[in-house]
Formats: structure tokens, sequence, C-alpha cells
């Protein structure tokens, strides 16, 4: 157990937020830490998704449901506003399983991107970032993060694309890009 849990941002453009949240979260499972993981925005299956769901017991692993599973982006008005009551319900189950004190580390996947999207309001996660539980550890990752939240951040890691091969044309690749 964590005498004072800290918060990080990994934020950028680049691959790999979601990689060192994963790392984190078997860090903690090999000290003994009980880790929440949550992820929004992702529907697929991932190779994250695939191994640390077997952590049961230690590990809780929770994608909010969605009824539609294309990119945002490609989504119209009446598909964004049902991803957003998707999205706000998830959340509440979050809420209230991060205010519950009985996790020692929690990442929330995404929750930036959510943010940017308009899918959650920037006061309700800085709330829930107030008032968690002093032990426990918070773990947020996305492209950018609001002054608010940078302002609330213990660590912020900047991870910066310089090359990658999608800007060649190669497309994600299972158990690599996810």
């Amino acid at each position: 157990m964590l005498s004072q849990g800290m918060i990080h941002l990994y934020i950028g453009n680049g691959k790999g937020k979601t990689t060192a949240a994963v790392g984190s979260a078997v860090r903690a499972l090999g000290a003994g830490l009980k880790v929440f993981f949550v992820q929004f925005l992702k529907n697929t299956v991932t190779g994250e998704k695939n191994i640390l769901e077997k952590f049961t017991g230690s590990l809780y692993f929770y994608r909010p449901e969605q009824r539609h599973t294309t990119f945002l982006w490609k989504m119209d008005e009446k598909q964004l506003a049902e991803t957003k009551e998707d999205i706000e319900t998830g959340w509440r189950h979050v809420r209230e399983e991060i205010l519950s004190g009985k996790w020692d580390v929690v990442v929330l996947d995404e929750v930036l991107d959510v943010l940017a999207c308009r899918l959650l309001s920037e006061q309700d996660i800085a709330d829930v970032l107030v008032k968690k539980p002093l032990k426990t550890e918070i773990i947020c990752t996305g492209r950018d993060v609001p002054d608010s939240l940078r302002k609330l951040a213990d660590y912020i890691s900047l991870i910066e694309k310089v090359k990658h091969p999608y800007d060649k044309g190669v497309s994600a690749r299972y158990g690599i890009e996810y």
C-alpha cells in the first residue's frame, strides 16, 4: 500500500502512452498493489486487454460499454451523442470505484482524449483527482491535457513522435500498436 498516491500524466503525440501505463500497472501488480485499469475509446481486442484481464483479483480491467465501435471522427451527430451518454455512464462507475479506496493504482487510459472530445467535463475529472483517496496513485493518458489538470499532476511525461511507420502508410499492427 502506498502512503501517498500521486498523479501521473502521459501525454503527447508519440507511441507509448498506453504502453507506459500498462508497464506501470504491471510494476504495481508485481509489488502487490491492487490496480484498476480503465480504457476509454477502445473497443477492439488489444494485446493489453488480453493479458490484463487475466490478473483477476488484483487487477480490474474495465472499458465503458459503447454502442458504437467506429472512430469518433467517423460518427454522425446521433452516434456522438450516444457515445457521450455511454462514456458518462461508464464514468459514474469509474468515479465510484476510484473514490471507494480499494485501489492502490488507477489507470485512466485515453481519459485526456475523452476530455478533448468533450465526452466528459474537465471539472468532473479534476474533482475526482482532488477527492481521490490519499493513497491512490492515478495515471492518465492522452494526447494533450488542460491546464487545470496539469496543475494537479505530480508527474508529466511527454511522449513525442519523432518518426512513425504510420507516416509511410503502415497501419497499426496488432501486438505492437494495439
